[in-house]
């Protein structure tokens, strides 16, 4: 049924010109498959955007494709093999395509978007999140975690803008292992690049894109421009003592009774940076739980902290339960966009399995970590071996006083004793003296026994110390050469994603322009419809009749009566349009009298 619509979208348009404007850069492009003249090329390119609403998402998926309308559509009369497109796909890559497409294809969907979404005096919020795509290779690729499998495996990850509203503005392929903060930083620039007007001004994303130093970059001196929203890690506070200047708890979201089901708060967080003479960054908070039940005993509330959950923003100016719900719009907006939209138009389908070996960056993180450990104890091994020798000579110093003065004690109790036989007095009474007086002097040699102590605690302290750093070195030059041996025999390959970077640019545009005829061409009621919902009007059957000034398209129809209202109501805004096809002439929709007869 989109057929027709799709090549009079302006989407269309952008796609053929991107094309034939790397074409005419390249001198050779007449050498690559589907690239000799425009026709040939628009009819691959037709093919490529169209086999996703037939369900097909890989080239070798048009070798079993035994219907006609891919033949038709092309005018060729049947349609492309799998090796005829995926030649075709090559070449795009070997033209650049794939870069000048994702460039144009963002510039018109954001500039769709904006003139069809954006409110006057406004700000526009953007959603940034990755979607992984799992790579089952036999060779060791970037791995990363798989959310919905919840393993680690290797994948390609797909860095995804959208706007408030949920539509997709700028898609960008990265190696499985990268960071959401490092996409965020290349992507934003790259999609500010495309036009110099363009800023991301408030930015929302979730706790994976935690990070300080890139807040601060972000923020830098335009703290009032350029704003973000995301939430903490649990890991990142207790309770509500984590926080400062909280406010109490108000109602924020009620049940369909009246009765609150959770209340918010706002307040102060201090998020520390680890660097070396960087002062924390002051963020507001904005704090969701469940309201406390008053009938609870005490150790029950406490569990009731367990569920706090804290938003971070540096928005200082707009009401905290509109800062919470920009952040909670990120799942229904973004999240059920990605899984209505995007998977289920084959985004989840990996294209191009090229690939070049590099270093095997898990390794290479394990060994960095170990030669850091490596090169600390090379200092502290040094710095213990001074301490221990000067240990060794304080307790030795302690120690021959200790037995000067102890050995001066020793005399003076046999002088005592000496004096007292001599005068007479009994055996008895001279011991008892001679234990009282060990007792006074050993108690007087306290000052002198206590310094000697400490340093023989001290000695024992380092000589542990010394050992144990001996003994991890050896561990750590071990694992060294471990992991230095695994590199070598456990090598890393990179996929070659530009490929599927120019296969998911053309999915950007086909997903663009469906939203963007479910929202012009469509009765209201389906709105919020997904691309299940309006696959069977897409999926349609029907058949064309050309003429000199118009095309006739006769849509089949549907037998339920719901459907068919909807169907007429469509084909009169379709009209209403007045799309055109590429070569001028109008396009003219009907809807045949007896649905199911073709």
């Amino acid at each position: 049924m989109v057929v027709g619509m799709l090549v009079a979208n302006e989407g269309w348009q952008v796609v053929n010109g991107s094309l034939e404007h790397v074409v005419e850069q390249e001198e050779k492009h007449t050498a690559l498959k589907g690239m000799g003249n425009p026709t040939a090329r628009q009819r691959h390119v037709l093919t490529e955007m169209v086999k996703p609403l037939l369900g097909m998402f890989k080239s070798c998926d048009l070798n079993s494709y035994s219907g006609t309308i891919l033949g038709q559509l092309t005018g060729r009369g049947r349609p492309y093999s799998g090796d005829e497109m995926a030649h075709f796909l090559s070449s795009g890559v070997a033209v650049g395509w794939g870069e000048k497409l994702t460039a144009d294809v963002t510039c018109w969907a954001t500039q769709v978007w904006a003139d069809n979404t954006q409110v006057e005096g406004t700000t526009a919020h953007v959603y940034w999140d990755w979607h992984v795509k799992a790579v089952y290779s036999d060779y060791h690729i970037p791995r990363t975690k798989h959310g919905t499998s919840d393993r680690i495996v290797g994948a390609r990850k797909q860095l995804m803008l959208h706007d408030e509203a949920g539509h997709l503005l700028f898609l960008k392929t990265y190696r499985g292992d990268t960071h959401l903060i490092n996409g965020m930083i290349d992507g934003a620039t790259y999609y500010e690049g495309l036009e110099e007007s363009r800023r991301l001004t408030n930015q929302i994303f979730d706790r994976e894109g935690l990070s300080v130093v890139y807040f601060k970059e972000l923020l830098g001196d335009d703290e009032h421009e350029r704003q973000f929203i995301t939430c903490l890690k649990s890991n990142q506070y207790d309770d509500l003592n984590s926080f400062e200047s909280c406010s109490s708890f108000e109602p924020y979201r009620y049940d369909k009774h009246g009765k609150p089901i959770q209340e918010i708060a706002e307040g102060k967080y201090k998020m520390p940076d680890r660097r070396k003479g960087e002062d924390a960054l002051d963020l507001r908070v904005v704090l969701l739980r469940r309201p406390a039940d008053e009938t609870k005993e005490e150790a029950e509330d406490d569990e009731e902290e367990a569920h706090l959950f804290a938003i971070i923003t540096s928005n200082w100016d707009t009401p905290a339960a509109e800062i919470a719900d920009r952040y909670r719009a990120r799942q229904p907006r973004q999240e059920n966009g990605i899984r209505d939209w995007w998977v289920t138009l084959g985004g989840d389908v990996n294209v191009g399995y090229d690939k070049r070996q590099v270093e095997n960056s898990e390794l290479a993180a394990q060994k960095e970590k170990v030669e850091t450990r490596l090169e600390r104890l090379e200092r502290y091994i040094p710095s213990c071996e001074v301490r221990l020798a000067r240990a060794r000579q304080r307790h030795q110093r302690h120690l021959e006083r200790y037995q000067a003065g102890w050995q001066a004690a020793l005399e003076t109790i046999d002088k005592g004793i000496q004096q007292r036989g001599t005068d007479g007095v009994d055996a008895l009474t001279i011991h008892r003296w001679a234990q009282a007086e060990e007792d006074r002097l050993r108690e007087q040699l306290t000052p002198l026994r206590a310094p000697m102590e400490t340093a023989a605690v001290e000695v024992e302290q380092e000589e542990e110390k010394l050992a144990r750093y001996h003994a991890e070195q050896e561990e750590k030059k071990h694992v060294l050469a471990k992991v230095t041996q695994r590199m070598t025999d456990h090598p890393m390959y990179e996929l070659d994603d530009r490929k599927d970077q120019l296969v998911s640019a053309l999915r950007l545009c086909l997903v663009n322009i469906l939203q963007l005829l479910r929202d012009t061409v469509f009765p209201e009621s389906y709105a919020q419809a997904t691309y299940k919902t309006l696959a069977p009007f897409i999926q349609m059957g029907g058949f064309v009749i050309e003429h000199a000034d118009h095309i006739e398209i006769f849509f089949d129809g549907f037998w339920q009566s719901a459907k068919q209202r909807d169907l007429a109501e469509v084909v009169a805004r379709c009209n209403a349009q007045q799309f055109a096809a590429p070569d001028g002439r109008f396009l003219k929709f009907a809807i045949c009298s007896s649905p199911g007869h073709i």
